[in-house]
Formats: C-alpha cells, structure tokens, sequence
C-alpha cells in the first residue's frame, strides 16, 4: 500500500528549490504545484507537494518546516557581509560626528576671534560693576570680635 502525504511548503525560493530537489533525488516527490508568492510584499513564495511517504511507521514524521528551519542555514558569506556593512555603517555614523564637532569647534573659534573686542568690553564691565557691588557692602569682615 502506497501512501503519501499533502503538504504546502512556504519559504524563500532558494529554501523550497532546496527542499523539492532534496525529495526528487530522493525519488518521494510524486507531484507539486506551480509556485505562488504569499502576497505582493513577501517575497516568500509557497508550493502544494505530494510526497510518497517512506517513515517507517514506529519513526515520527517530521516536517518540512523543521527541516528549512533546522537544516537550511544562511551562507557564510551572507553573515560576512553584514558584519562589513554594519562595521562600515558604525564607521561611517563616528566620522560623521567627528567632523559635525569639528566644524562646530571651527565656528565657535572664529565667533570668539571675530568679537574679541566686544567679549573682553562685557568681561571688564562685569567685573567693574562686582567689584562696586562688593564695596558698596563692605568688605565682608567683621568690624569686631564680638559681632
């Protein structure tokens, strides 16, 4: 008695090219659907599939989606990639920053040298009216002991 199993297998187009292949060099893939995208945005796309089932009846039957999750594991060189990107992209975020301080310190400068003049004016005048302040109060001692 032959016996098959239905399932619908949904993932990337890599991943369920994968999956089919594995099961027809297996010789248990009997017969599958075109491929159909989940909806406009996802790019996952999902194939009906009729595997000749060949577990042995003691043996649990796993599923396909343990098998993408579980065996099919991203390229090395995918994660290679996104650690140069990611490093390139914190890379790019300090130099960015550095030169935004730098360009603020440069403008900090040059208000400071182009009104000197005006800056050490307010300076000496503020410091004229503290010291009249302070001698209009005294000199902050005590006139005697006792007090």
């Amino acid at each position: 008695m032959t016996i098959y199993r239905n399932l619908t297998v949904v993932g990337l187009p890599d991943q369920v090219a994968n999956v089919l292949r594995n099961h027809s060099t297996a010789g248990t893939l009997v017969a599958m659907t075109a491929p159909r995208r989940v909806s406009p945005t996802d790019p996952r796309i999902r194939v009906a599939v009729r595997l000749l089932d060949t577990t042995p009846a003691s043996q649990p039957v796993t599923s396909l989606r343990e098998h993408i999750t579980n065996r099919v594991q991203p390229a090395r060189r995918q994660r290679i990639r996104r650690h140069i990107a990611i490093a390139t992209t914190a890379a790019a975020v300090v130099v960015a920053l550095v030169v935004a301080v730098a360009y603020l310190v440069g403008q900090l400068v040059a208000f400071l040298v182009d009104n000197a003049a005006l800056i050490a004016g307010f300076l000496a005048v503020a410091a004229l009216i503290l010291a009249a302040l302070r001698g209009a109060t005294g000199s902050g001692k005590r006139h005697c002991p006792g007090c």
